[in-house]
């Protein structure tokens, strides 16, 4: 009985769709050949205008020309017009380049061409047998089709205007010629029906004048029975077609459309493949026919695969079951709008310490799952929105490991140490109910794991920088020092051998030596070598900041290292403009009596440098900058500490910044300007490496305040290997 039924609804379903595909053909069929005709009278009205506006647009264009001052004086026979043609064919060549035309002729009074945009050799050119010429020389503009042009050897549309002297009388003429190519190309290209459908210009004598680009050497091409039909229709005094024509052409039936333009009296032809507008037409009957067979076909298995499709759903749903149970990381489900925890698995619920019941009924918040709310309220707005969140990393809260002033009885979510997760999440539909898969891991780990991937040894920029300058300038500064060396040598007054030299050219010595100081010849010979010497001792100092060596401990001059790390700093420029110490003011302030503290000289100085460098690049990127940046270093002994800070009045960080600023990849620059490296590999410098303190102070518009604390005494200090492991901004206690 159920297959009896079956075979009748197949093929009732059958002889319905062969019923509609019939009927669905023949009235889109009339359709479409409605739409192509409404199509192509719309392309045909729209050419029709946009070339008698381009017809008009020429026109205005060579009365412009024609009204340029220096043309009449370019058509005088005499010293000031020739002087006159070279600005004249200047202004010529300029009004080709710009206003559209082809070339441009400026011809006199007995139809001779003075001047051409084209090159004409050595003959002479003579237009007084055409009819724009008679008409210019009696002051009237005139338009004129050439089917073919002395010049290209195509057609052209010629627009003259008389060239008036300055007694009002008409003193020559200009020519503007636009080959038809020109004039119609991105007209007739924007005009495209189906495959090979388009839109031609033919003349009122049927020669085809121009055709789109796209189009083959033979589209478009008229034939005797098209122009014998344009004739006819034109000739019953219509001058319009706006009903398509059938005309074969090349084997294949063709609809045309024209239209007489009233300016030009071009014929206008709009053209198009029938089979091209009969296509869709087609295509719903064979999508129909084919329509018709799936349906059949799908009717035959829709029973069949509905049983099927429950059995999958089952297995799907049994599996769904399985995998968020045994999950190693925390899966919850979520409702959207209290944020609810309707269940979690048991990686969740270990995680929480708490059992699946228990969990079941609190918020998100009560676990110490994005306790921020604007947080929370992005991602709940993001899932709504897409759909699904992949691998973002937010901040929670541990429960039972209390760390604010609350304890462990106090506000949900505040206390626990501070975790990090990578979150991903999903906008399900389970039972009816919108509900947020949420997927959490525990990163907190391999956050730590990344931090001791950094390598603070050296800062190679630094040390490439300090190997280059040293490879190509020392060879010249040591040439520059001993040139002025040997200069202060020549002008000896008591070497014998300069005796002998001046002497021999007749030159007295102490008058050469009092003319030297009176000019100050020797105080600036003194400069050149002192200012040698000063830069040969900036590239030592560098060589010796990035030479690879073992890190030791050694009593420190604190003023020193401080005077170091600003001259190394001072010669640091950014390719890129991005700052420049020699625009910033540098204060130094060493207390006096500043005792010797234990450290390794290269890295300290490395941290100095960042600092510096941090500085300097937040003062170059205020907007609007700073009129007096200022970097303000402070050293000073602190209760067994030394205290060195450095203050600028930059823009400051909010506070957010200022929680993360020590953090590891952490940086507010835009990608591929900083690593976020620095001050985190500073910190570790600092608080690992030699059980100092490093803090910041900051207030958005005020600078910032960076202070590093080292000790005067006590334990060695180790070389530095490995980065913090916590990457907070607050000193280590104790």
């Amino acid at each position: 009985m159920p297959e009896r039924f079956i075979a009748t609804a197949l093929t009732a379903v059958f002889i319905g769709v062969l019923v509609i595909s019939g009927v669905a053909y023949r009235y889109t069929r009339g359709a479409a050949e409605e739409m192509a005709g409404a199509q192509m009278v719309q392309a045909l009205e729209l050419l029709d205008r946009d070339v008698s506006g381009r017809v008009r647009d020429i026109a205005r264009r060579t009365v412009l020309v024609s009204q340029e001052e220096v043309l009449p004086l370019a058509l005088e026979d005499s010293y000031l017009g020739r002087s006159a043609r070279v600005s004249a064919q200047r202004r010529l060549d300029a009004f080709v380049q710009v206003g559209g035309f082809s070339h441009l002729l400026l011809a006199d009074r007995t139809g001779t061409v003075v001047l051409s945009t084209l090159p004409l050799g050595e003959t002479r050119l003579n237009i007084s047998d055409r009819d724009t010429f008679r008409s210019a020389m009696r002051g009237v503009s005139t338009l004129e089709l050439v089917e073919r042009s002395r010049l290209t050897g195509g057609p052209v549309l010629v627009t003259a205007e008389p060239v008036r002297g300055s007694d009002g009388g008409v003193a020559g003429m200009v020519a503007a010629v636009t080959a038809m190519d020109v004039f119609a190309r991105d007209i007739l290209d924007s005009v495209h029906l189906g495959a090979a459908g388009g839109a031609y210009i033919l003349s009122g004598t049927g020669q085809l004048l121009a055709r789109p680009a796209w189009a083959g050497p033979d589209d478009f091409s008229p034939d005797a029975r098209l122009l014998e039909m344009l004739r006819k229709v034109d000739g019953a005094g219509q001058g319009v077609s706006l009903t398509p024509q059938a005309v074969q052409r090349a084997g294949r039936q063709r609809l045309i459309t024209f239209r007489r333009n009233a300016p030009t009296d071009w014929l206008l032809v709009v053209e198009a493949d029938e089979g091209d507008i009969l296509a869709p037409a087609r295509r719903l009957a064979a999508a129909s026919g084919g329509i018709s067979l799936v349906t059949l076909a799908c009717v035959a298995l829709a029973l069949g695969a509905l049983q099927r499709a429950m059995a999958r759903l089952r297995r799907s749903e049994d599996r769904f079951s399985s995998l968020f149970l045994l999950s190693p990381d925390s899966v919850l489900l979520v409702a959207p709008e209290s944020g609810v925890v309707e269940d979690v698995n048991d990686a969740a619920a270990t995680a929480f310490g708490l059992t699946r019941q228990a969990v079941a009924g609190r918020t998100v918040g009560d676990l110490g799952i994005l306790p921020d709310d604007a947080v929370r309220q992005a991602v709940w707005a993001r899932l709504k929105d897409e759909g699904t969140i992949r691998n973002v990393e937010v901040v929670g809260r541990a429960s039972g490991e209390p760390d604010g002033p609350d304890g462990p009885d106090g506000p949900s979510g505040a206390g626990g140490r501070e975790v990090f997760h990578s979150l991903s999440g999903q906008a399900m539909d389970i039972g009816g109910r919108p509900l947020f898969m949420l997927v959490l891991r525990d990163v907190t780990e391999l956050k730590k794991m990344q931090e001791v991937m950094i390598q603070t040894e050296k800062m190679i920029s630094v040390g490439g920088i300090a190997a280059g300058i040293a490879h190509e300038i020392n060879n010249p500064l040591g040439a520059i020092m001993q040139a002025s060396q040997n200069m202060q040598q020549r002008m000896n007054t008591v070497l014998p051998a300069n005796v002998a030299a001046a002497q021999e050219a007749g030159l007295d010595l102490d008058a050469l030596q009092q003319y030297l100081r009176i000019r100050k010849v020797d105080r600036f010979i003194e400069d050149i070598r002192a200012a040698a010497i000063r830069a040969s001792s900036i590239i030592r100092h560098m060589l010796d900041f990035s030479r690879s060596s073992a890190a030791r401990s050694t009593a420190c001059d604190l003023r020193g290292l401080v005077a170091r790390a600003v001259n190394l700093a001072a010669s640091d420029y950014d390719l890129k403009k991005n700052y420049d110490f020699r625009k910033i003011s540098i204060d130094i302030r060493m207390a006096d009596g500043l005792p010797p503290v234990p450290c390794v000289e290269t890295e300290v100085e490395q941290v100095l440098l960042n600092l510096l460098r941090n500085a300097a690049q937040a003062l170059a990127g205020m907007d609007p900058p700073r009129d007096d940046p200022r970097i303000v270093l402070r050293a000073f002994p602190l209760e067994g500490w030394l205290r060195l800070e450095m203050e600028d009045n930059g823009p400051g960080m909010p506070p957010e910044v200022q929680r993360r600023i020590f953090e590891p990849f952490y940086t507010t620059k835009p990608p591929g300007v900083g690593t976020g490296l620095g001050l985190s590999v500073s910190y570790f410098i600092i608080t690992k490496g030699h059980e100092g303190r490093m803090t910041v102070e900051s207030h958005p518009g005020e600078g910032s305040v960076f202070r590093v604390d080292l000790p005067v005494g006590g334990a060695p200090v180790c070389p530095v290997h490995s980065p913090p492991v916590d990457g907070g901004g607050a000193p280590p206690d104790g």
